[in-house]
């Protein structure tokens, strides 16, 4: 039975030390995509054959025994080389997945599913501006290399917008849309839910304080108990739920 969904041409090269790993992507990628692979066990092997393959996409395991993919990236991105998509793996749930989900780029946490390398393939496979990722890729590079000061990508319907974490004051919920409240009084509307985004930052100093808000504990000024809420940078008053007003007080002590 023939279980490819979308027949392509494109060119993979897949940077990985692990032989049943290799053995598992390259068979998916056949299967359903129908790509031409090259597979190598080194980033050195890689360096030597980007020019003679052309890859389209690379897929990368972070940890490789002659290096980590992110600085070898960033090294190929500084030499203007030809552009390509790229989804790394990881065997290592560390601070560098945390990079990868600040700058809405893909990774996968091993063990890889198929049904999660296909659709991490076909997400990449969607026409995504060289602009966008450009952005997307040196904000990875400025996390990776920055414990402080992060960044993080937001992506509206038409512009993606690379923020730093402390240019926002807070975020709102919107059904299943988030809108972000920066400093420069700009506000950001995401087709992800809050939760999503609670879930990243909250290690960033965000706190939840009510079903529909996340704010940045950097822009608190004050907390009004009689009102229930707080206030932050420009006067800004979100309320703060009952069963949230602990997690606040918490905060303040």
């Amino acid at each position: 039975m023939n279980f490819r969904s979308e027949p392509t041409d494109l060119r993979v090269l897949l940077v990985e030390d692990d032989f049943a790993s290799v053995s598992m992507f390259t068979d998916i990628l056949k299967m359903h995509f129908g790509f031409e692979i090259c597979s190598v066990n080194t980033l050195e092997e890689a360096s030597n054959k980007l020019e003679s393959f052309s890859p389209e996409l690379l897929i990368l395991d972070i940890n490789l025994p002659d290096g980590n993919s992110i600085n070898f990236l960033k090294e190929l991105y500084q030499k203007g080389f030809p552009e390509f998509k790229v989804i790394f793996t990881t065997a290592y749930a560390n601070y560098a997945v945390e990079a990868f989900r600040l700058s809405a780029l893909d990774f996968l946490l091993k063990p890889i599913a198929p049904q999660n390398l296909i659709a991490s393939v076909k997400k990449v496979l969607k026409n995504i501006s060289s602009e966008n990722y450009k952005k997307q890729l040196e904000t990875l590079f400025l996390n990776d290399r920055q414990p402080k000061d992060k960044k993080i990508v937001l992506k509206t319907q038409d512009d993606i917008h690379v923020v730093a974490l402390q240019d926002i004051i807070h975020a709102q919920a919107d059904n299943n849309y988030t809108i972000f409240y920066l400093t420069n009084l700009k506000k950001v509307l995401v087709s992800k839910p809050l939760k999503k985004f609670e879930n990243d930052l909250s290690k960033y100093g965000f706190l939840r304080t009510h079903q529909s808000h996340l704010i940045n504990s950097a822009h608190i000024l004050s907390y009004h108990r009689k009102k229930q809420c707080v206030v932050l940078h420009g006067d800004i008053e979100v309320p703060v739920a009952q069963n949230r007003k602990q997690i606040l007080l918490n905060f303040f002590n």
